[in-house]
C-alpha cells in the first residue's frame, strides 16, 4: 500500500510539473501569425487540458490553475508592453526578454515547490483564497443541528479546531527541514490531512468513525517533527541520523493512514483501520516517541 501511495504521490507531483513547464510553449506559438500576447494567451490552453484532466480537488489540478494564472500575466504583460512600445522596437524587444526573463524565474520556483510536493502559488494569486472556501470555514450553527448529542458536537468542533493548529504547527516545521525527502514526505502528509479535513467538514457525522486517528496522529506527528527537527540543530551524530530515518518511515506510514482514514470512512472498514492505528500507535511508542 505504500508503494501504491508513493506512486500516486508521485504522479500527482509530475502532471503539477507538467502543468508549469507547458507555459514555455508561449514561445514556440510566437511563430503564428498573430500578436504575441494573443500566442502567449493560447498557450493557456495546455495547462487547462491538463485541469480539466485531473480530479478537480486534487494537487495537480490545483497547480495547472496555477499554470493558467501566470500565462495570464504573462499574456497581459505582453500586451502592455507590446502597446506601449509598439513604435520603438528596442524598447519592445527588452521589455518582452525582461517577461521571459521574469517568467523564467517564477517558473523556476514552481518546478523547484511542485517538486517536492509544496502548493506554489504565484504573486498576487487569488487563488488561495479561492481554495480556502465555505468547504473548510464551517458555520458552526449549521454543523450544530447534524448531531443530536450535544456533548459530541462540542467534542467534533473542538478536534477539527485542535486539527487546523497541528496543520499549521506542522507547516511551520517542514519548512525548517532542510533534508528534502523529508520536507517533501511532510507535504504530502500535510495534502492528505487537508483533504481528511475536508472530507470531515463536509460529512460532520464521519468525524465518529475518524476519532481515534484524530485522537493521536496529527499531535503526535507535530511532536516527533519539533524533536527531530531539535536533534538535526545539534552536531550530526549516529543518533540523529538514526532519527531521520525513523521520521522517514513513520510520515510513509501516517501518510498512508491519513489517506486510509479519509477514504475508508465506511461502518464495515472502521473496525479494522482501528486495529491498523492501534498497532502503529504501540510501534511509536516502542521506538521510544
Amino acid at each position: 500500500m505504500t508503494e501504491i501511495q508513493s506512486e500516486q504521490n508521485q504522479e500527482e507531483k509530475k502532471w503539477a510539473r507538467r502543468a508549469h513547464i507547458s507555459t514555455l510553449l508561449t514561445y514556440p506559438m510566437a511563430l503564428l501569425p498573430f500578436p504575441f500576447y494573443i500566442s502567449s494567451l493560447g498557450a493557456m490552453i495546455y495547462p487547462f487540458v491538463m485541469w480539466l484532466s485531473r480530479t478537480k480537488s486534487s494537487y495537480s489540478a490545483k497547480q495547472s490553475l496555477e499554470a493558467m494564472y501566470l500565462q495570464a500575466l504573462l499574456s497581459l504583460g505582453y500586451f502592455g508592453f507590446g502597446t506601449k512600445f509598439g513604435d520603438d522596437r528596442v524598447l519592445l524587444v527588452f521589455s518582452y526578454v525582461f517577461m521571459a526573463f521574469l517568467h523564467v524565474i517564477f517558473l523556476g520556483i514552481a518546478i523547484y515547490r511542485t517538486t517536492i510536493g509544496k502548493p506554489h502559488h504565484y504573486p498576487f494569486s487569488f487563488f488561495p483564497l479561492l481554495f480556502s472556501n465555505s468547504k473548510t470555514k464551517e458555520n458552526w450553527n449549521e454543523l450544530k443541528k447534524k448531531f443530536e448529542d450535544k456533548v459530541e458536537f462540542s467534542e467534533y468542533k473542538t478536534q477539527m479546531e485542535k486539527l487546523d493548529e497541528f496543520r499549521l504547527s506542522t507547516e511551520k516545521d517542514a519548512k525548517l527541514l532542510t533534508d528534502v525527502t523529508l520536507q517533501g514526505l511532510c507535504n504530502e502528509y500535510l495534502h492528505s490531512l487537508s483533504d481528511l479535513r475536508v472530507k470531515l467538514a463536509e460529512d460532520p457525522l464521519s468525524y465518529r468513525k475518524a476519532k481515534q486517528f484524530l485522537n493521536y496522529f496529527p499531535e503526535t506527528v507535530s511532536k516527533i517533527l519539533s524533536q527531530y527537527i531539535r536533534v538535526s540543530q545539534t552536531v550530526s551524530s549516529p543518533d540523529s541520523e538514526k532519527r531521520k530515518t525513523e521520521l522517514n518511515s513513520l510520515l510513509s506510514e501516517v501518510i498512508k493512514t491519513t489517506e486510509q482514514v479519509r477514504n475508508k470512512l465506511k461502518a464495515d472498514e472502521t473496525l479494522n483501520l482501528d486495529v491498523e492505528i492501534t498497532a502503529m500507535k504501540k510501534n511509536i511508542e516502542f521506538g521510544g516517541y
